[in-house]
């Protein structure tokens, strides 16, 4: 379209003052925009995985061959400012003979890793000398031990939120996370109707390092689901980390939480969550005991739907959703490191919180081996052995991971 006439004696005029004032200006954005090119990077990653689920019910065993295929472009700071890009594919290597929650084979049981393409993280970022910092669009969150809020990195469709985080260092022993999301990209995606979760989440976290060997967190959680209303809740807790100089070897972890409901959710209800544990580190081996509990009431649980899961209540995902009778899990864990491989042997017992249920128990095991520092292996096991919850179910893992 032209350029109506009456506009013409304004564009010739600004285009004067820009070419008899700018110069300078653009030497320094060249310079500036040259060495954030200069720094930025694109990195590929490369995530097999074989997943063997055997449960003892009418549904077909479930064999899942997958591939995610990573690549993530970092740019270099401009004034502060720097961008990211990841793009992520999940390819079914031969038959889908499992459930993946979209494909429609609901004859075999479930592993949710589907297939397909997504953006898993583009974002904006602002970083400032006085310990500020800002990031906005789809960005991965990871918060403490992810029990509240993670990015389920352990499926190959990782979760992403949408929205703004703000994050500042008052010193180097206190900071404060705010985040405000408007969506959830869920582990299910990238299609479908569960491949996402809009609403309003809003999160607080406060960080402080009171002395060396105790760290506390302070976290506060408000969530909206737009579609999933019975997950709209407001949870409030705090985190303690310690141990002691006298005694090196042993060490604590100790997690207090009450949560609500709010704003849309169907029904009423508190509850309340806690986790301790105990870590005595010894030559060679690391043991740790612990409990973990989510009230639940008969009516409904303590729920913590935006968790990386997987890493909590067994490798099994038997309790991906807390019964409404609540879970109690009593575990003990042993790690130590043979030639190079990190093994490790877990036991949980799961009992309901209210009442005397026994649900059933579960082992857990792995192995890990980096061959290089670009490549690596896994291999895990579960095994959960039902009581009056869910049914056994035998799951095995095989993954290779090869970064370039």
């Amino acid at each position: 379209m032209k350029t109506p006439v009456s506009a013409l004696p304004f564009a010739i005029t600004l285009a004067c003052s820009i070419t008899a004032i700018s110069a300078p200006v653009y030497a320094s954005l060249n310079e500036k925009l040259s060495s954030a090119i200069k720094q930025s990077a694109v990195s590929a990653q490369f995530r097999y995985r074989l997943e063997h689920v055997k449960q003892d019910n009418t549904l077909e065993d479930a064999i899942a061959s997958t591939l995610r295929s990573r690549l993530t472009v970092n740019t270099g700071k401009f004034d502060n400012f720097s961008a990211m890009v990841q793009l992520d594919n999940v390819s079914v290597l031969g038959n889908d003979n499992y459930n993946s929650t979209f494909n429609g084979k609901t004859n075999y049981s479930v592993v949710a890793d589907p297939k397909g393409t997504d953006i898993n993280q583009a974002l904006l970022s602002y970083q400032n000398s006085q310990g500020t910092s800002f990031s906005a669009g789809r960005q991965l969150v990871n918060h403490a031990n992810q029990r509240f809020l993670g990015g389920v990195g352990w499926r190959q469709n990782e979760q992403t939120l949408d929205g703004y985080r703000l994050q500042h260092s008052f010193s180097q022993s206190v900071d404060v996370e705010l985040g405000h999301y408007y969506n959830v990209n869920r582990i299910f995606g990238p299609k479908g109707a569960a491949a996402d979760q809009h609403g309003s989440f809003n999160t607080l976290t406060t960080h402080w390092q009171a002395s060396t060997g105790h760290k506390f967190l302070a976290f506060a959680y408000d969530f909206e689901f737009d579609n999933w209303a019975i997950r709209s809740s407001r949870t409030l807790g705090i985190d303690y980390q310690g141990k002691l100089a006298a005694l090196p070897q042993l060490s604590w972890h100790l997690s207090l939480a009450q949560q609500d409901d709010a704003h849309n959710a169907s029904q009423a209800f508190s509850h309340n969550y806690h986790r301790i544990s105990l870590i005595w580190t010894m030559p060679g081996v690391t043991v740790q005991a612990g409990q973990e509990r989510l009230a639940g009431d008969g009516q409904s649980a303590f729920q913590t739907p935006l968790a990386t899961l997987h890493a909590f209540s067994g490798f099994a995902d038997m309790f991906l959703n807390t019964p409404d009778n609540g879970l109690r899990d009593n575990w003990l864990e042993a790690k130590t490191k043979l030639n190079g491989v990190a093994l490790s042997l877990a036991y949980h017992r799961f009992d309901s919180d209210l009442g005397s249920e026994k649900y059933g128990d579960e082992w857990n095991a792995s192995a890990g081996y980096n061959l290089n520092s670009q490549l690596s292996g896994m291999l895990k096991l579960a095994h959960y052995n039902a009581d009056s919850f869910a049914v056994d179910t035998t799951k095995v893992w095989l993954m290779l991971n090869y970064q370039l």
